[in-house]
């Protein structure tokens, strides 16, 4: 699956094992230091990364949490990014992804979660609203000019 993402897909900006840069051991690692905040790239913020396995026990997909958002992530990321790879697509798991990082954002003591979606991405916008997504002014990434939708969702707490 990590292979499949290579460099990004959809705005799911990919992986250092997908683009080659590392191993797959060394690329866990990586996930886990930026769990911990550790070691953690200019510009980044602590993430988790969670993985969506199927029926067969094999990954379909990876979602990112981030509790916290820095002034880019405001604008254009949000707090959760998740990717489904495209032969596992149309059977539920975008919806399930988010559905699943809001409740890890819920345990972390978030009580409202940006949801950020390319304008042309239809499917992934309603994953946004079938979450109980409220739509937002549009962002636009200060570093690339791209816009994105912004999608509120308000997660009550436990």
């Amino acid at each position: 699956m990590l292979s499949e993402l290579g460099c990004g897909d959809h705005r799911f900006s990919g992986t250092s094992f997908g683009r080659g840069e590392c191993d797959f051991q060394t690329f866990l690692q990586q996930c886990c230091d930026a769990e911990q905040g550790k070691n953690l790239p200019p510009g980044k913020v602590p993430q988790g990364t969670f993985w969506l396995v199927g029926a067969g026990q094999s990954a379909v997909g990876i979602v990112r949490v981030r509790p916290q958002l820095d002034e880019r992530l405001f604008l254009y990321g949000g707090n959760i990014g998740y990717y489904v790879r495209s032969a596992e697509r149309g059977r539920g798991y975008g919806r399930l992804a988010l559905k699943l990082g809001l409740e890890e954002l819920k345990r972390r003591g978030v009580n409202r979660a940006l949801i950020t979606v390319n304008p042309a991405n239809l499917v992934s916008i309603r994953v946004a609203l079938a979450n109980g997504g409220i739509q937002d002014v549009q962002g636009t990434d200060p570093v690339t000019g791209e816009v994105v939708n912004r999608y509120w969702i308000a997660l009550k707490p436990a």
